[in-house]
């Protein structure tokens, strides 16, 4: 059977977007509390715990912003897939 002009990547990419996005939802959850925790008790006995926290939600809030280009990126190469799939397109 002729598979050529099939998406059968589409629904891996999208699984993996969703599978991205709820870690990173978890990740900024678990840290959020993680800090909430640390002001609530006020332990800053070195201050380095509340610090490393808020240095790595920081980095991680980085990370959402380039999820569109992400997707830009895979639906601009399913759409060249597509075109060059198709019988005829590359004059032979």
């Amino acid at each position: 059977m002729n598979n050529k002009g099939q998406l059968g990547n589409l629904q891996g990419i999208i699984l993996t977007l969703v599978v991205v996005g709820v870690l990173l939802g978890a990740g900024f959850f678990i840290l959020g509390t993680f800090a909430e925790e640390i002001n609530a008790r006020n332990d800053y006995t070195n201050g380095t715990t509340f610090l490393a926290v808020n240095n790595t939600i920081g980095a991680m809030e980085n990370i959402p912003n380039l999820l569109p280009l992400v997707v830009i990126i895979a639906m601009v190469v399913i759409i060249l897939a597509l075109v060059f799939t198709i019988p005829g397109a590359r004059g032979g």
